[in-house]
């Protein structure tokens, strides 16, 4: 983990989602993993708790799903970036319209998720 480590959080209901993701983030020396969470609410709180710098966010979940958690976040004025990770390629332009820094769809591929956070870490400097 480099000094200049992004603080990750990943956001998936999906527990194989999250431990897939859990292996990309480990092959990645510019993401620091801070924590997991498995709905919109967990990630809201942890958000909070944790401060991180970037979300790795599923939009399919039950409960509030992940474009209303970065609306929330909007609302919060609390900003990490989000690259949200998801089945579903139709949920691409709502994402930008929160902003996303990147759609990446599942299974996600290694390549395409350091690009993302490249991009992010370009943002964040």
């Amino acid at each position: 983990m480099g000094a200049d480590a992004v603080r990750t959080l990943i956001i998936d209901d999906e527990p194989l989602a999250i431990e897939r993701l859990q292996i990309l983030c480990a092959q990645i020396a510019s993401i620091d993993l801070v924590g997991t969470a498995n709905d919109g609410d967990a990630a809201l709180r942890m958000v909070e708790a944790l401060r991180p710098e970037l979300l790795l966010l599923d939009i399919a979940m039950p409960g509030l799903d992940g474009l209303g958690v970065a609306r929330a976040l909007e609302k919060l004025g609390v900003r990490p970036a989000i690259i949200f990770c998801t089945a579903y390629d139709n949920f691409a332009i709502e994402a930008f319209d929160v902003a996303a820094a990147g759609y990446l769809l599942k299974p996600v591929a290694l390549e395409k998720l350091e690009r993302a956070v490249e991009r992010v870490k370009d943002r964040i400097a």
